[in-house]
């Protein structure tokens, strides 16, 4: 069997590889354990091409968070930790996801979804190169770094809707909910480990160094997904642009309760989800932490946010519109008890606790909408759910920015959790409690 026909055997098999075919997997305990209910939550990986996918995202976010992270830290410095250029740059990296990934959607309902992610990977290399040299050259000014930030959130956005619709393609339905919660965790692990790996790069080797380690993990994505084989997909004939948007978007409105779902994703970025935005400012002045307490701030977050995704793909119970509102209005509460607390310790393990509740019902409502959605316009529907996730974070990072000059960083914190967790368990109140193919 050719390495092509091994890639489309394991996509097309009904359940991951069996015990008893050794030579596929290597260790036959391991496909045991794929196969058995403990292993429910990681059968996902029992695919090589989903397995290919899921490095691309790892390599890809480990090297995003060294740079974002950098770029962070490099304003907070030069701006002496002003919240407002700290808000500024937030917003200007992900308003791109607001204003192009509609746009991405239906771009990857039109064309080879591979194709568009290895298009973005390579300009990722490229923006990260150049902003590297001029680094090097000592010209980056905060001024100047905000046109790279835009870049770098451009190319998310663009690749963000081809990436969470290629997942479906890598596995059987049925392990949908593994899929999502895997690439969760590998978006949390690299949140873990890229701010770990940040400060001592940015110490001993400066910033120059983080921006080129992201050009490179650029280079190690087009390397990777190069190999990545996936079924193709019928996609739907050509139509005007905003036809097809239309389309999309009333595709969500006729399946409840994904236009739900999609609802409580926005309103959790637009409030409590924008707070990383406001982590350097709380290091500095709420805390006395300075660089170093940001970066565990943005780690604790993350590992919290690891557990919270791989707690949902061990879930027997299908994901409900339910379950993700009530997550969510955990992740409020847990901020909004962030910000009444001056004990660091106390602040890192509340910090744990928001990044579990909010990736576990972030990855309880994809799963969700992934279920619900056509597979030619799933490209379509994950633009609304990337839109809901990332593209109003700036909105809500701006916003943040703008009202802790005013009331102060950790009221502003407490108020966005406050307002998530009345207007999420509402939802949860008033929600039928139903399973993601009910309609």
């Amino acid at each position: 069997m050719t390495d092509a026909e091994a890639e489309h055997a394991d996509h097309r098999a009904a359940a991951p590889i069996a015990p008893s075919t050794e030579t596929q997997v290597g260790v036959t305990r391991w496909a045991w354990f794929l196969t058995s209910p403990r292993g429910r939550g990681i059968r996902a990986l029992g695919y090589r091409p989903f397995r290919r996918v899921w490095a691309t995202l790892f390599v890809g976010q480990l090297g995003f968070w060294i740079a974002m992270v950098s770029m962070q830290t490099f304003m907070a410095r030069l701006t002496h930790s002003d919240p407002r250029w700290l808000g500024l740059l937030f917003f200007i990296s992900f308003i791109p996801m607001l204003v192009l990934t509609s746009f991405a959607g239906v771009l990857a309902d039109r064309v080879d979804r591979k194709v568009i992610l290895m298009a973005g990977f390579g300009a990722t290399t490229v923006t990260m190169g150049t902003l590297s040299a001029l680094q090097f050259a000592r010209l980056i000014t905060p001024t100047l770094l905000l046109p790279f930030a835009f870049m770098v959130g451009t190319v998310f956005a663009f690749n963000a809707p081809a990436q969470q619709a290629i997942i479906a393609a890598t596995v059987p339905a049925k392990d949908l909910t593994s899929a999502v919660s895997l690439m969760s965790v590998a978006s949390n692990l690299s949140r873990v480990v890229g701010p770990t790996l940040a400060a001592p790069v940015i110490v001993l080797a400066g910033e120059t160094v983080a921006f080129t380690l992201y050009a490179l993990a650029g280079l190690g994505q087009l390397a990777i997904l190069a190999r990545v084989r996936v079924s193709p997909y019928e996609p739907e004939p050509a139509a005007p642009f905003l036809q097809q948007l239309s389309d999309g978007i009333m595709h969500a409105r006729r399946r409840p309760p994904m236009g739900a779902a999609l609802t409580v994703v926005c309103l959790s970025s637009l409030f409590a989800g924008a707070y990383t935005a406001l982590l350097p400012v709380v290091a500095d002045r709420a805390f006395g932490k300075g660089p170093d307490g940001f970066t565990a701030m943005v780690a604790i977050a993350g590992l919290g946010s690891m557990a919270g995704a791989l707690f949902t793909g061990f879930r027997e119970s299908a994901p409900t519109l339910r379950t993700g509102a009530l997550l969510t209005g955990g992740f409020g509460a847990t901020l909004a008890l962030f910000s009444l607390t001056s004990n660091w310790p106390l602040a890192l393990l509340l910090l744990a606790l928001s990044g579990g509740t909010y990736f576990a019902a972030m990855t309880t409502l994809n799963t969700l909408i992934q279920l619900l959605a056509a597979e030619n316009k799933r490209g379509r529907v994950m633009a609304l759910f990337m839109i809901g996730w990332g593209g109003l974070v700036p909105l809500g990072g701006l916003w943040q920015g703008q009202v802790a000059t005013a009331l102060g960083t950790m009221q502003t914190l407490g108020l966005a959790g406050a307002v998530t967790t009345v207007v999420s368990v509402g939802i949860a109140v008033f929600s039928r409690r139903r399973t993601p193919l009910a309609d």
